[in-house]
């Protein structure tokens, strides 16, 4: 019995991806957010009780990236898709968007059939990057940010096809970026993790929405500079 309980975990994860791609279609980006934000929460849940239970099934691993393909892969498609609609006079541009899932789906693949790393992932994650992706929309959505009034200039649409191709790149990039999977609370051996933490609280408090793509970008720059730069493992 207990092998179902990760993946009950991973099935609320992939009911709140089918919820927020309902709530795209009426362009409520706040509530996708939110929706996106917990189907997080449970992928993390759903990989957290499988350690602590020691369990090792195929059949969980298959569902819990076919759950991610829908809440991380589709989500941040549909986000990107409605925030270039309408925006620019070169027609169908916005399905360009759809290159975030097939990049999503070449890395879940990939996943599926390498060996794990308690230390360390290569490329980026697709929670992380739909979070990205989920929290810029409620800052270009909301105005929150002087740059993104600007919503049909040219610079937008450059910034955004920047932002697609940058990510599809760093999914499948051999970059290694740290992981936040703590197999026990130690500072010394969870020391970047604990001071990566401490900072984005830090940023959170003060910045509100707009730090969490400040967080992400942080974390894709920490992990280039300890592996690409450093050529140390991060502990």
């Amino acid at each position: 019995m207990k092998k179902i309980i990760p993946n009950i975990f991973t099935l609320i994860n992939l009911f709140c991806g089918c919820i927020s791609i309902i709530l795209l279609q009426s362009r409520n980006f706040n509530y996708s957010y939110v929706f996106t934000l917990f189907s997080i929460i449970f992928d993390f849940l759903d990989g957290y009780f499988s350690r602590c239970m020691k369990i090792k099934n195929i059949f969980g691993k298959e569902l819990d990236s076919l759950a991610d393909m829908v809440s991380f892969g589709v989500v941040p498609s549909i986000i990107v898709f409605f925030l270039l609609k309408n925006k620019s006079q070169i027609p169908f541009i916005e399905y360009l968007s759809f290159l975030i899932s097939i990049f999503s789906a070449c890395r879940l693949a990939r996943f599926n059939i390498s060996s794990n790393n308690k230390n360390h992932v290569i490329g980026l994650t697709t929670p992380i990057n739909t979070l990205f992706f989920s929290s810029l929309s409620i800052i270009i959505t909301n105005n929150i940010i002087p740059f993104f009034l600007i919503k049909k200039g040219i610079i937008y649409i450059i910034a955004m096809f920047f932002i697609i191709f940058l990510s599809c790149y760093l999914l499948v990039s051999q970059i290694p970026m740290f992981s936040f999977k703590f197999e026990n609370f130690s500072y010394k051996k969870n020391k970047t993790r604990y001071i990566f933490l401490l900072i984005s609280t830090f940023l959170l408090l003060t910045l509100h929405i707009v730090a969490l793509p400040c967080i992400i970008i942080f974390y894709i720059i920490i992990s280039i500079y300890f592996y690409k730069i450093k050529k140390i493992n991060i502990k």
